[in-house]
């Protein structure tokens, strides 16, 4: 990809949809961590253990380059972003949950994604891995994810009626700069466009549907409400996908590694609207069936 949007515009890109994440939170957002525990330690342990797993799984055995492999599993460990808390709010989910957990794997992905991609290109790269720093990774994602959501959240403090102003269009604007990552990437990689489907399609999308299924699955065995199952679906299935894409542009230096994030991001919200639909008509049977007990 062109140096100038590989290491400028995209990183810049990034900053700007965690500022905008940054806008939108407040201390009350952290401390319902405390308040709402099991909730907050599933989708955790979910984001941070079950999703690279999952990944690794689903691609080890495949007959796929090893690029596109590293490419997936690092993707499965960058968490969601703005994106998953609107479409939470869309869906009737728990809206303060989706929020506080995107806080809490946003600010702790400068220690888990370089630790998950150092452990994908050690399984599917060996010797020829490029070389990437454990430090330097995760110091360039606290750059361009912690440092704008502390700014963002500075600015929410100390000038509220800024805050309110940005955080009204930062999300359209959040989900513009979105597409047009997810584009560049593909443009960037026209040439091969149509095989990059075909090897990463597939893959990007038994990620995404496991992901949802084992996190829905996983949320209603612990017996959590089901506005927090609704939360954590989306959460584990709506990935930050600008992340993964700077990580491997900026850090491995190949747009080759994006592909599937690219492809995946665009996937995602076809997934994620099927399951809005369902969990809108569930929201609806529910309440019904609440009216007519109180009846």
């Amino acid at each position: 990809m062109d140096t100038i949007i590989g290491q400028i515009l995209l990183p810049l890109a990034l900053a700007f949809i965690m500022l905008a994440l940054g806008v939108g939170l407040t201390p009350a957002d952290f401390r319902r961590i405390f308040a709402q525990p099991k909730a907050l330690i599933a989708g955790a342990v979910l984001q941070y253990v079950s999703l690279p797993l999952l990944a690794i799984a689903i691609v080890a055995f495949l007959p796929a380059p090893p690029v596109l492999k590293v490419g997936i599993v690092l993707l499965a460990a960058c968490p969601g972003g703005t994106t998953s808390n609107l479409l939470t709010h869309m869906a009737r989910g728990d809206v303060a949950l989706s929020i506080s957990l995107t806080a809490l794997t946003s600010l702790t992905s400068m220690f888990t994604v370089p630790v998950v991609l150092m452990i994908a290109l050690a399984l599917f790269m060996g010797p020829d891995a490029p070389s990437v720093g454990l430090v330097t990774t995760g110091l360039v994602i606290f750059l361009l994810t912690v440092v704008p959501v502390a700014i963002g959240m500075a600015i929410r403090q100390f000038a509220p009626k800024a805050a309110d102003v940005l955080d009204r269009h930062s999300r359209l604007l959040s989900g513009v700069v979105f597409t047009a990552v997810v584009l560049a990437t593909l443009i960037a990689d026209r040439d091969e466009l149509a095989q990059r489907f075909l090897d990463a399609g597939g893959i990007a999308l038994a990620l995404n549907v496991a992901a949802m299924a084992v996190a829905f699955a996983a949320a209603s065995l612990l017996s959590l409400k089901m506005r927090q199952r609704i939360a954590l679906t989306l959460e584990c299935g709506l990935q930050n996908a600008t992340l993964a894409i700077v990580v491997s542009v900026s850090m491995l230096g190949s747009v080759s590694y994006a592909v599937p994030a690219a492809i995946y991001g665009l996937l995602m919200f076809v997934t994620a609207g099927a399951f809005i639909l369902w969990a809108r008509r569930w929201s609806g049977v529910a309440t019904r069936a609440r009216r007519m007990v109180g009846v």
